[in-house]
């Protein structure tokens, strides 16, 4: 009786159809727009002198500036006197003797 119901289930299977999967192209994903690098360490210094402080950030700032932007600026060396409040720079290796006030 057993192979009977087993019979007899086997005859009412209904073949399953397998439908194409179409693949699709994987999406790329949306370039990250960052202000620094992710390898890039961000970096605040601060010179204090004589009871002032000021932002070397803020020295770069203004040369860039008087310079025309960072775009103008391949190299920059900055030499910094606190005791005279005045920060002079060399952009692109030509040495013109320019100085910025803070």
């Amino acid at each position: 009786m057993a192979r009977k119901a087993t019979k007899a289930a086997e005859e009412k299977v209904t073949p399953v159809v397998k439908e194409e999967v179409k693949e699709t192209p994987a999406k790329k994903a949306p370039a990250k727009k960052t202000a620094a690098k992710a390898d890039e360490p961000v970096i605040k210094c601060t010179i204090e002198f004589a009871g002032k402080n000021t932002a070397v950030r803020s020295i770069v700032d203004n040369i860039f500036e008087i310079e025309g932007g960072k775009d103008a600026v391949k190299t920059l060396d900055i030499y910094i006197q606190p005791e005279n409040d005045v920060a002079y720079y060399v952009v692109n290796g030509k040495e013109e003797g320019k100085s910025v006030q803070f």
